[in-house]
C-alpha cells in the first residue's frame, strides 16, 4: 500500500530559524521503534527513518518518496523543506533525486545483466541505447515495434526483454519463449508482432527470468523504456520524442 493512501496533510515548509545546517542524524531506538509501529499499522513500507533539519520532525523514505512524521507519529505531512538561508534550496528535492539516481544506477544494474538474453535492434550510427520491456499482445510493443527503423534512424538502439504481463501461464509468455527459442529471434519477433503465426518452440530460455526482473523493478505494462541511466519510462514513445527525451537527460 501506497503512503498516499493514508489519511494526510499536505503542508510546504518554508523554514529559517529551525533548519540546522547539519546533516540529518540517526534516530533514537525508542523513536525508530514507535514510528516503524505507526508506519506498519497504516501498511507503509519505510526504507529509512531518519531526523529531519526541523526538531521533533522526522523523515520517512517509503517508494523513492519522502514524508515527515511527527515524534509521537500522529502527524504525517507530505510536502517540501526549503531552506531560506541557502537560497531557498528545496531540501526534500534535492534528496529525493539522489534517491532516484541510487535506484536508477541499481535498476541499470539488474539490466546489463541480462545483456546476452535481449533481443537487438542495432542502429547503424548507434548514439543511445534503450531497453524495451514488452509483450507481444500489447497494441503500443507493436506500434513501437513498427517504427524499429525510425529509432534506429536517429541513433537509437532498441533491445528487447520479454514482459508478458499475463505471467508464466499466459499465451504470450509461451509465444515469447517461442521466439526465443527461435533460430532466429529477431525474425520471429517481426512475425509475431506483425501478427503472422509463428513456430511453437521450447527450450532452455530466461524468459520467466526477465519477467521477474521486470516486476522487481516495478514495471506493471508494456512497453517500459529503460534510458542507459536506469531511468524508467512507461509508455510508447515516437521516434523524434523519445530522441528528446534522452536528450533532456544528458
Amino acid at each position: 500500500m501506497s503512503i498516499l493512501k493514508a489519511k494526510k496533510s499536505v503542508i510546504t515548509f518554508v523554514v529559517s530559524m529551525l533548519l540546522s545546517a547539519s546533516s540529518f542524524a540517526a534516530v533514537s531506538n525508542q523513536v525508530h521503534d514507535l514510528l516503524t509501529k505507526k508506519l506498519e499499522s497504516l501498511q507503509v513500507d519505510a526504507q529509512s527513518i531518519t531526523e529531519s533539519p526541523i526538531k521533533g520532525l522526522y523523515e520517512v523514505v517509503s517508494e523513492g518518496a519522502i514524508y515527515y512524521l511527527s515524534e509521537d507519529g500522529q502527524f504525517l505531512i507530505s510536502g517540501s523543506i526549503y531552506d531560506t538561508n541557502n537560497g531557498m534550496k528545496n531540501i526534500t528535492a534535492t534528496k529525493v533525486s539522489d534517491i532516484r539516481r541510487e535506484n536508477s544506477a541499481e535498476q541499470f544494474a539488474k539490466i546489463k545483466s541480462f545483456e546476452k538474453d535481449m533481443i537487438v535492434y542495432k542502429a547503424a550510427n548507434e548514439k543511445y541505447v534503450v531497453t524495451a520491456f514488452t509483450d507481444t499482445s500489447c497494441p503500443y510493443c507493436q506500434k513501437l515495434h513498427a517504427e524499429i527503423a525510425d529509432y534506429n534512424k536517429l541513433g537509437i538502439t532498441i533491445r528487447y526483454l520479454a514482459f508478458p504481463r499475463g505471467g508464466e501461464r499466459s499465451n504470450a509468455y509461451r509465444k515469447m519463449v517461442s521466439i526465443w527459442c527461435a533460430d532466429d529471434p529477431k525474425s520471429a519477433m517481426d512475425d509475431e508482432k506483425s501478427n503472422r503465426s509463428i513456430k511453437s518452440l521450447s527450450c532452455d530460455n530466461t524468459v520467466i527470468d526477465q519477467y521477474n526482473l521486470g516486476v522487481s523493478l516495478g514495471i506493471t505494462g508494456t512497453p517500459t523504456l529503460f534510458l542507459e541511466d536506469g531511468t524508467a519510462m512507461p509508455g510508447y514513445l515516437p521516434a523524434d520524442r523519445l530522441l528528446q527525451a534522452i536528450q533532456e537527460k544528458i
